[in-house]
């Protein structure tokens, strides 16, 4: 092969990282979260941002397999240095130096990573509620406001009081609390109702797992009608079910029937991994 037609490769030459776009206040919980000792698949992170002198220098163990590069995650030969093509989440932070065009910036960063990589999951951290409907014709698979959470968790918190500290748990790493879980369907509830599923797994004895909804793949829409990316091709999304109602006459109740590529949402004190589990019993029999 001509030198100058090989394929670039990244800085470190690993596949199904975590890339985190900016380095901000909240990036040291995030790596702390994703290295702890309860987490059993941990996956390199690289670190991409302008300030790299902001990284902490640290024998934290949790800190082994954090890489850094730095630059402009909004610049594709930096993004491809980070081997965007090939990772499994793009976590873009808010800019904490520049909070009034954060989101502006993060449209870009989310625009060059789409143009690598289309496929990867990519979160996103935005700082103005109103700036989500920007995000409409994009990838993006999750953003997370600060400004809608904070708002509706004091205002649950209200009506219940102490949900704060359930919320906490949940979205605490750790061997002593429960985390919410997903997971790809197993073959053997393919077909099975999500009622019957969710009685099948309460049963299981040998693991703490309560069942709390399931996502399938469906076509993105705005005002009714079909998105479609630059080839003409149907952009699809995650539907997200939590306790589908147990009434038949919704499309996504208790009666759904799981079909291949849906997934689950568990919650457990570890990853469930149910579907080894199945696999066990299955063999046993």
């Amino acid at each position: 092969m001509n030198e100058n037609n090989k394929k670039v490769e990244g800085d470190f030459g690993i596949r199904e990282h975590v890339v985190l776009c900016n380095w901000s206040s909240k990036a040291d919980i995030i790596v702390r979260q994703l290295h702890d000792v309860s987490v059993h698949d941990k996956r390199p992170i690289i670190v991409i941002t302008n300030n790299p002198e902001n990284l902490p220098k640290t024998t934290d163990p949790t800190y082994r397999g954090l890489l850094m590069i730095g630059g402009d995650p909004a610049n594709k030969e930096i993004l491809k240095r980070a081997d965007v093509e090939h990772a499994k989440t793009v976590i873009v932070l808010a800019d904490e130096d520049d909070l009034e065009n954060s989101d502006s910036r993060s449209i870009l960063i989310v625009l060059a990573i789409e143009s690598i990589n289309a496929d990867v999951h990519i979160i996103v951290e935005l700082v103005k509620s109103n700036s989500e409907m920007f995000f409409q014709y994009t990838h993006v698979d999750e953003i997370v406001c600060l400004e809608h959470l904070a708002e509706r968790l004091l205002a649950q918190s209200a009506l219940t009081p102490g949900l704060s500290q359930v919320f906490m748990d949940l979205l605490t790493q750790s061997e002593d609390t429960n985390e919410i879980y997903q997971e790809i369907v197993p073959e053997s509830l393919i077909g099975v109702s999500y009622g019957d599923a969710e009685a099948t797994i309460i049963g299981i004895d040998e693991k703490d797992i309560i069942l709390i909804g399931f996502s399938t793949v469906i076509k993105k829409k705005v005002n009714g009608q079909d998105i479609v990316n630059n080839k003409g091709r149907s952009i699809h999304e995650k539907k997200i079910i939590i306790n589908p109602k147990s009434s038949s006459k919704d499309t996504y109740s208790k009666d759904y029937k799981f079909k291949p590529g849906d997934s689950i949402f568990l919650i457990s004190y570890e990853k469930p991994e149910i579907e080894q589990y199945f696999e066990k019993k299955k063999a046993e029999k």
